[in-house]
């Protein structure tokens, strides 16, 4: 092999620092480029807001009026008790040794987020160096505070907790929730029924009582952080057009500093002025992405209005089938950017905010040569189920039959189950009421 120096060509994609934050930027929520703006500001003194405030965390939810007297201290919310901080409240009222305070503590403290011990009990008995009998009796006084069925170790014992404690526990439904609650939950009440010698009439309403209940008492008190959506883009009807605004909320107009420049600018340290033409030019690289940003946006919710105009006139079952590629081609973009660019953006319609991924849907062939998207269908599903008649609910066949003959939609059965179990709607069989 010959040793020496030469001299090749050759082709290499790189990316720079400033198209990558170009391309982040573009990706950015809402909140994200707010973050990004004033983490930038602490870096750079040149970054000016002027009088435009950014997006905070959350919309403003209040607005006195000049005559409103209302104590502004009731608008307040005051920070949600937890579970364990209720349970343990009431555990003071309990006659309880040292060693069963200790125990129901501890089992205080390894309830899940619906309430429920899951941790076995002889594991309890080793923590708290007791016996399993402790244990027992320790967790039957933690089972008759609030909220009811506190306590429960599975859904089962919770629902009878809950009927105990009420009085509504009658023999019937205590042999059906302790030796056939598997039958019971999936609705196979022909066996209940024989077995129990119980009309299936009476099983529907004692169906109908256990479904009054709450089979996660611990919810009551979850802490869950607020979220709240801020649209990107506005889309109103004025007379017979639609017309898409951006939201007042989140056009940030930044400039720079000039006084703070000029002041620098007059110094005699020579460190000073690379150190502002770097800045400046850091700044500028921010501008332009941002305004890259906004148009990019701007084409996308203009072809947005283009192509799914039927939605925006009459609501979300007139979505039509439509790519991000058909988009992308359309405003002359590459897919990539149209997905980048619809991430955790939203836009609120006269029928709700939708984010911008939603408007994308597959395309389903109809009986004839049209198409129609998959959200029309789950729609159409939706509708046929709600209109059914409970005592006779449609299986997924009699769906499918309906799809073809009604609405001219040629689809499998397995997909109409699929599109059912998505939408959170029971088979047929659970759906089915006896009264």
């Amino acid at each position: 092999m010959e040793v020496g120096l030469f001299q090749q060509q050759s082709l290499k994609l790189s990316m720079s620092k400033e198209l990558s934050q170009a391309i982040s930027l573009l990706q950015y929520s809402s909140l994200d480029i707010a973050s990004f703006i004033q983490e930038q500001a602490m870096q750079n003194p040149l970054i000016d807001f002027g009088d435009a405030p950014l997006v905070t965390s959350r919309p403003s939810v209040y607005k006195q009026n000049a005559n409103d007297d209302k104590d502004l201290l009731n608008s307040i919310a005051s920070k949600q008790e937890t579970l364990t901080e209720h349970l343990l409240g009431q555990i003071v009222f309990l006659e309880l040794t040292t060693k069963e305070h200790d125990i129901i503590c501890y089992m205080i403290e390894n309830l899940d987020e619906h309430g429920y011990l899951k941790e076995d009990l002889m594991l309890v008995a080793q923590a708290c160096s007791c016996n399993l009998e402790e244990v027992e009796m320790v967790l039957n006084s933690l089972q008759q505070l609030d909220p009811i069925g506190v306590g429960a170790r599975n859904l089962q014992e919770c629902l009878l907790i809950q009927l105990e404690q009420s009085g509504q526990l009658s023999d019937e439904l205590e042999i059906i929730l302790t030796e056939y609650f598997q039958e019971f939950a999936y609705k196979k009440w022909s066996k209940i029924s024989k077995e129990c010698s119980i009309s299936l009439e009476q099983v529907q309403k004692y169906h109908d009582q256990i479904k009054r209940l709450n089979p996660r008492p611990g919810l009551l008190y979850a802490t869950q952080a607020e979220r709240f959506i801020i649209p990107d883009y506005i889309i109103k009807k004025e007379g017979y057009e639609l017309v898409a605004y951006v939201n007042e909320e989140l056009d940030f107009r930044l400039s720079v500093n000039d006084a703070y420049r000029q002041s620098l600018m007059l110094q005699d340290n020579h460190a000073v002025k690379p150190y502002l033409q770097e800045k400046y030019r850091e700044f500028q690289w921010i501008l332009k992405g941002l305004q890259t940003r906004k148009q990019t946006l701007n084409a996308i919710v203009h072809g947005l209005l283009e192509k799914q105009q039927r939605f925006f006139q009459h609501g979300p079952s007139f979505l039509q089938p439509l790519t991000m590629k058909e988009l992308a081609d359309y405003i002359n973009v590459h897919e990539s950017t149209v997905s980048r660019a619809t991430t955790h953006k939203y836009i609120q319609t006269p029928f709700g905010t939708f984010s911008m991924k939603s408007f994308f849907t597959a395309s389903l062939k109809l009986g004839t040569t049209e198409e129609t998207s998959v959200m029309t269908v789950k729609e159409l599903i939706k509708q046929l189920v709600e209109k059914e008649d409970k005592k006779k609910p449609l299986s997924d066949q009699q769906l499918t039959n309906q799809l073809l003959t009604e609405h001219d939609v040629k689809i499998s059965r397995r997909t109409v189950a699929k599109y059912r179990e998505q939408l959170n709607i029971a088979s047929s069989n659970q759906r089915k009421v006896y009264v």
